[in-house]
């Protein structure tokens, strides 16, 4: 675990202190063909695995199963968020307005903010500072 790790951290460093020499230009553009030839590589030792390929039935279908759960849980609770907190969600402030009668845009809208304090007069000489004048 530490050599993936260290590994890492090794090549961010060298990165930083190497970021000028021209050479290192190109590395970008191998990023893409090193991660595809290390995916089939992995492909050819998993297909290589005997035990491995004899439980894929096994495997997948645990694999299927976590996944359907894990996205029934995120549906189940973005359902509850929103019953329990009506201006969650985009667009959610301004649902959550025109259901209580209020129109979108209004002081209690915190993307009405502009049109809430436009008109908003601002505060007598003095009282800027805690009562000493700012020097308007």
């Amino acid at each position: 675990m530490y050599t993936p790790i260290g590994l890492m951290f090794l090549g961010l460093a060298l990165g930083f202190g190497l970021r000028k020499v021209s050479c290192l230009a190109r590395v970008p553009r191998a990023i893409t063909p090193t991660i595809l030839l290390m995916l089939f590589v992995l492909g050819l030792a998993v297909g290589g695995n005997k035990a491995l390929v004899a439980n894929l039935p096994t495997l997948g279908g645990r694999a299927l199963a976590l996944t359907l759960a894990g996205v029934a849980g995120s549906l189940i609770g973005v359902l509850l968020i929103r019953r329990h907190f009506p201006g969650a969600g985009p667009g959610g402030r301004a649902i959550a307005a025109a259901e209580q009668k209020e129109r979108a845009g209004s002081p209690a809208d915190a993307a009405g903010l502009a049109t809430a304090f436009k008109d908003a007069p601002l505060p007598p000489r003095g009282t800027a500072s805690g009562g000493a004048d700012d020097g308007r």
